[in-house]
């Protein structure tokens, strides 16, 4: 149901394919388009001139980017870039807001989208538990998302980044989780073979 109804309105937007590592919306620029992932990974992040930019989260198929500044009338607050190749719907900030204004339904399904992105990732401290547990929490996170078992397109470095470790230490966790039965991985796809191993890790620190 939620589908049709984000389907209804972006259904007649204009496609944009982004390539890797293309950015999507530039921080500071003015409100413009709101954009729906068809296909693929959007990363969030509050760049800094002097400094790595601070990871806020990753949006992938059926999420919205750019809503915040169509809200809010203000410039965009985050930049975001293509993970690998990304696919979108995009309308106008004026349309979006007319047929928001036109249905209860889709302003309850933002106001939980919302709130859904405030849980999620490391706004929800991935990095205080133990690599491990933080990644079962992000490939859980994910998999929802992707609405599948298979976390496909995200290179090794972006979930290092996003963990705040190096690639070789992400690289152990992977290997454990390996070896525990909950993963298989070809870079750069994740393959969830055991949910309830992830599950359990998400609730422990280790």
């Amino acid at each position: 149901m939620d589908i049709d109804l984000w389907s209804s309105i972006f259904d007649r937007g204009r496609i944009i394919s982004y390539r890797r590592d293309q950015t999507m919306l530039l921080k500071g620029s003015l409100k413009g388009n709101v954009l729906r992932v068809v296909e693929g990974w959007a990363l969030v992040t509050d760049p800094h001139p002097d400094g790595e930019p601070t990871f806020l989260e990753i949006r992938g198929r059926g999420q919205l980017l750019g809503e915040t500044s169509a809200l809010s009338g203000q410039p965009r607050n985050a930049e975001v870039t293509a993970v690998c190749r990304t696919v979108v719907q995009a309308i106008g900030y004026e349309r979006f807001l007319t047929e928001l204004g036109r249905s209860d339904a889709l302003v309850g399904m933002l106001l939980h989208a919302q709130q859904l992105h405030m849980r999620a990732n490391v706004r929800a401290g991935l990095r205080r538990f133990g690599v491990a547990s933080g990644l079962s929490r992000l490939l859980l996170d994910l998999a929802h998302t992707a609405g599948t078992s298979h976390v496909a397109g995200i290179p090794q470095k972006v979930l290092a980044h996003v963990l705040g470790v190096t690639p070789r230490t992400l690289s152990g966790a992977v290997a454990e989780l390996e070896r525990r039965g909950a993963l298989s991985v070809r870079w750069p796809v994740v393959h969830i073979t055991d949910d309830a191993v992830l599950e359990q890790l998400a609730r422990s620190n280790a």
